[in-house]
């Protein structure tokens, strides 16, 4: 940290300097030697730029009034103050001392700056944008500034005609476009913005972004057949961009011209190029087609994702819900498992799980899920079942009864899930040998299955 006295110098150099010039011009016998004012100035001077230091900003005032009732003629110290009162929040007063600073020294170019600054500060932009004119040879960024002004003040002509001539003299800037294009937004002018785009796409057709501006603006404004022919063109100008099929996918579809949709569709969801979540937009856009339009739905089958799908912002249900559609279980199931680390009590989700374990003829792994769930669970008749059923297929026949008669006990409707428990220990018992038990149960589902 910078220490105050150092500062102290520093300021008291520099504007001791600024004083000696003014000096000059006031004093009218050369060689006069320094008066009791000189020397009261002074050491209220310096006394000001102590207490500026340490941030004693009262006292520092306190000593620039003096210094104003001593030689009022010295711009600086009306600087000083204004510099003070900005720092303490009194802005009107801050105004009044910098602007007697710029009359007593209309070339210093620091004085006006901090006038400016005063006004940004407060939002006073019609006086910013008079403040800052002056300033503008100064650096390309006031001139930048000027812009932001316009629009804020709401001169919104004024702040494109600024925005041209930063153009022609600079160069184009996506920052001025973005702008310019508010500026459309605000004032409602649809034509002027497209025709801005087209200019853009026109000076540069090599650029693929302006391509897809023109393409999200004309969407937007409702004007579809001018931005699927602008599609059109976007891909005729750059046949290999994957960009130009996330355009015409939707387009094509809602054309009906679905052979072209699926191949731009298959196209994006394959590419490494194209963001994560605009893949699984197109992809979950064409689930809903599917389901609409059963017909293609195995075309889901022929559709394979990139792995950087699976980490976009779609999440694990929906993830599983499309793997599952397209006959992929093992990867659904990848997802589902994800999903109930986050909400682990999640019954539907847990049924759901050891379905696909069974499915997937992961046999151990069900008996384990639903026994460690059973637990919890422990009146759920479905993870009986699943577990029966996996234990079944491992030939513990012994292990699978002992389990689903504990489950007899929670069957409390007649339903399709009970008609498959009392099938399961009818097989049970055939296999054991006893030939009463597996009638009884199987006389109980066939009863089941006449209501």
């Amino acid at each position: 940290m910078t220490h105050p006295k150092w500062l102290i110098l520093f300021f008291f150099s520099f504007f001791l300097g600024a004083m000696a010039s003014e000096q000059k011009k006031h004093d009218s016998i050369p060689g006069l030697v320094t008066t009791n004012a000189e020397l009261q100035f002074q050491g209220k001077f310096y006394e000001a730029l102590k207490q500026k230091g340490i941030e004693n900003y009262t006292k520092a005032i306190d000593a620039l009034i003096s210094c104003s009732k001593l030689y009022p003629e010295r711009a600086v110290v009306y600087y000083l103050l204004g510099d003070l009162y900005y720092k303490t929040k009194a802005y009107s007063r801050s105004e009044n001392n910098l602007q007697k600073a710029i009359v007593l020294d209309k070339n210093n170019f620091w004085y006006k700056e901090k006038l400016y600054q005063l006004y940004v500060h407060t939002d006073d932009y019609n006086k910013a944008i008079a403040a800052v004119k002056p300033l503008l040879f100064k650096r390309q960024a006031l001139k930048e500034d000027l812009v932001h002004l316009n629009v804020s003040a709401g001169h919104y002509e004024v702040a494109l005609k600024q925005i041209e001539k930063l153009d022609l003299q600079y160069g184009y800037k996506l920052e001025r476009d973005q702008f310019r294009v508010n500026i459309y937004l605000q004032t409602n002018n649809q034509n002027a913005h497209i025709q801005f785009l087209k200019k853009r796409l026109s000076e540069s057709p090599e650029n693929a972004q302006h391509f897809l501006n023109l393409i999200y603006t004309l969407s937007k404004y409702g004007l579809k057949n001018e931005a699927f022919i602008t599609s059109k063109s976007f891909l005729k100008a750059h046949p290999k961009s994957h960009f130009a099929h996330v355009g015409l996918y939707k387009f094509y579809l809602d054309d009906k011209a679905y052979e072209k949709a699926i191949k731009s569709m298959k196209i994006v969801t394959s590419s490494n190029v194209l963001a994560p979540y605009i893949k699984a937009k197109v992809l979950s856009d064409f689930l809903q087609f599917v389901k609409d339009n059963p017909a293609y739905k195995a075309v889901l089958a022929e559709v394979e994702p990139t792995s950087s799908l699976d980490v976009s912002n779609r999440s694990n249900l929906e993830w599983a819900a499309y793997y599952n559609e397209i006959n992929k279980p093992l990867k659904a199931l990848n997802f589902y498992e994800k999903e109930l680390l986050k909400i682990p009590q999640d019954l539907g989700l847990i049924q759901t799980i050891a379905s696909l374990y069974l499915e997937t003829m992961q046999y151990e792994r069900a008996v384990e899920f639903t026994l460690t769930q059973l637990e919890f669970f422990p009146t759920q008749i479905q993870l009986y079942l699943i577990c029966g059923q996996a234990q079944f297929q491992l030939q513990r026949w012994g292990a699978a009864l002992d389990l689903l008669e504990i489950g007899l006990d929670y069957i409390f409707e007649d339903n399709e899930t009970a008609e498959r428990y009392y099938i399961l220990m009818a097989d049970l018992y055939s296999k054991n040998n006893n030939i009463a038990k597996a009638k009884t149960f199987n006389d109980k589902a066939k009863a089941l299955n006449r209501q």
